[in-house]
């Protein structure tokens, strides 16, 4: 038979036609799928905001709460809080909504330039110690003769007892805030530097490492550009447990009388309403506990429920969603 121009497959059945079928599975993926977390093509998604626990934007409020009292406490304020402004122990009014401390201050304006010392303190401890871990994490890693002196130098941190030991340095270097942020910046980090060491020795070994050490590349620039966005996924969760740990560590300093006096702050206030012998005969001793008490108790809340939205995302769901996925 003769060949021709024409398309006898045309002429066939239906069910006798041959199929074409064009691209692979992975181009067919149902749009909801993606649209619900998949991947495409062998590529995990990254976790996004829409899979996070309710708790996580409850925090989430709380904390840009606690910010911007913070930020606008001098719009709110503009009196120095440290200044005597009406009677001492006052309820609250008008005027005044949280009342006066037995030194005629206002509560309120104590409470708002309070969340301003706290939050400083807070954030400068986060960065520096968290500067300092990723720092200690990515030689202890990489460069294996720096290994055992800064993990033994880990494992001696870890091993003294936290609070003896801020009590000490505190002590020691003097009741300021520049001393107590170093003391519990320098006192923070060993923890994560262990977690940072151990994401840096696995991703020391991947092809993309191998092959950039066949190409020539320096170490710093293998850490750079390879080794230190492997442990980027951790970096939000090690800043709001590290703002946790100081917010708690500076209010119990405070109160403890370990905090420079001068500065208005959550746990001065406490110190100061403790300071008196008939506290609780009073009839003014909720406005001068509860207020300082529930700012503490709302951030440090604030910061374990983000840090537990982010962990959960990170994973892949909280811990019954994994656990069904494994049964």
């Amino acid at each position: 038979m003769a060949r021709s121009g024409v398309d006898w497959s045309a002429t066939l059945p239906d069910r006798r036609r041959p199929r074409i079928r064009l691209g692979t599975d992975d181009d067919r993926l149902p749009a909801r799928s993606m649209a619900a977390g998949g991947s495409v093509r062998g590529r995990p998604a990254r976790p996004g905001s829409a899979g996070r626990p309710p708790l996580f934007w409850l925090g989430s409020g709380l904390l840009g709460l606690t910010v911007a009292a913070a930020v606008l406490a001098p719009q709110l304020r503009p009196l120095d809080p440290r200044l005597p402004v009406a009677l001492p122990l006052q309820p609250g009014s008008a005027a005044y909504p949280l009342g006066t401390n037995d030194l005629g201050q206002d509560n309120l304006g104590l409470l708002l330039y309070g969340a301003r010392s706290t939050l400083a303190v807070a954030a400068s401890v986060a960065a520096t110690s968290t500067a300092l871990s990723w720092l200690v994490g990515l030689l202890a890693g990489f460069a294996r003769r720096l290994e055992w002196p800064l993990m033994a130098l880990t494992d001696l941190l870890l091993a003294l007892p936290a609070i003896p030991l801020y009590l000490l340095v505190v002590t020691l270097t003097g009741p300021s805030q520049t001393h107590l942020i170093l003391a519990l910046a320098l006192l923070s980090w060993p923890s994560f530097a262990r977690i940072v060491r151990s994401l840096v020795i696995q991703s020391r070994a991947a092809p993309y490492v191998e092959a950039a050490r066949a190409i020539g590349a320096s170490g710093p620039r293998i850490m750079l550009r390879h080794l230190l966005p492997a442990t980027l996924d951790v970096l939000p969760t090690k800043l709001i447990l590290t703002v946790r740990f100081a917010t708690f560590a500076e209010t119990t300093l405070a109160f403890l009388g370990l905090a420079d006096a001068g500065r208005p702050g959550w746990g001065t206030m406490l110190s100061w309403a403790f300071n008196d012998p008939l506290l609780f005969s009073r009839s003014v001793w909720p406005w001068l506990v509860l207020p300082p008490a529930l700012a503490i108790a709302a951030l440090v809340l604030a910061t374990t429920w983000i840090a537990e939205g982010l962990t959960t995302t990170r994973s892949g769901g909280g811990p019954r969603e994994r656990c069904r996925g494994g049964m």
